[in-house]
């Protein structure tokens, strides 16, 4: 057995949106009471606020309004296994981390959303960079995210990285990915445990990021 083997995750990144928190069907609802019923497919593609006829700056808008008149952030129930993920981290005595790019109005909603939903996490970042748990954890880290640019910004620095299923990562080819966070969860501790061996980046290193 090599020193690789003997690694250990000791701290976790896991994002809130398309993560943990379902905010697609949060932000459909919030459309259709303020802008009216209309045509909101189920997202395909990051930029998925196109195909409901918004731009760009009508969406950074709705985003801040939403937080503040319909708790866009905090409406809607945990994602399909986060309980348990929370649980299994927990029981594997690793560290929990939220990292979430949401904008600066959704900061209180969050906090309370995961308080009342009982998912506390050890520290809460609102940041792009999610690099930063390496910089806070103890020993090797590993994030989840929905993000492909930010799946590849975490790799590239060495933390393994996950990402979760969603129609709009679905071009990442060779990407580590889970169904939920729960499977991400269980694949810490199976690292931890010794019963798989160390994971090594997953990507296929001709793929370019989008990150500036």
């Amino acid at each position: 057995m090599n020193n690789t083997e003997h690694r250990r995750i000791t701290d976790v990144g896991i994002d809130m949106d398309g993560v943990t928190y379902p905010f697609y069907e949060a932000f459909r609802k919030y459309c259709e009471d303020k802008l009216g019923k209309g045509h909101y497919p189920d997202p395909q593609t990051w930029d998925f606020y196109k195909t409901w006829g918004l731009e760009l700056d009508q969406f950074h808008r709705l985003l801040e309004e939403g937080a503040k008149t319909h708790n866009l952030f905090s409406s809607e129930p945990p994602m399909e296994g986060v309980q348990e993920a929370w649980e299994i981290l927990r029981q594997a005595d690793v560290r929990i981390h939220v990292v979430t790019a949401r904008p600066y109005t959704s900061w209180g909603q969050t906090a309370h959303w995961l308080e009342n939903h009982s998912i506390i996490p050890d520290h809460l970042f609102f940041t792009h960079d999610k690099t930063i748990v390496s910089h806070v954890a103890t020993g090797e880290s590993a994030i989840i995210d929905d993000h492909v640019d930010y799946y590849l910004q975490a790799e590239k620095v060495g933390i393994v990285s996950v990402l979760r299923n969603q129609p709009w990562n679905a071009q990442l080819i060779n990407a580590r990915r889970a169904e939920n966070i729960k499977e991400f969860a269980t694949l810490v501790q199976k690292v931890n445990n010794r019963e798989i061996a160390w994971l090594k980046p997953s990507v296929n290193k001709s793929y370019k990021t989008l990150l500036r």
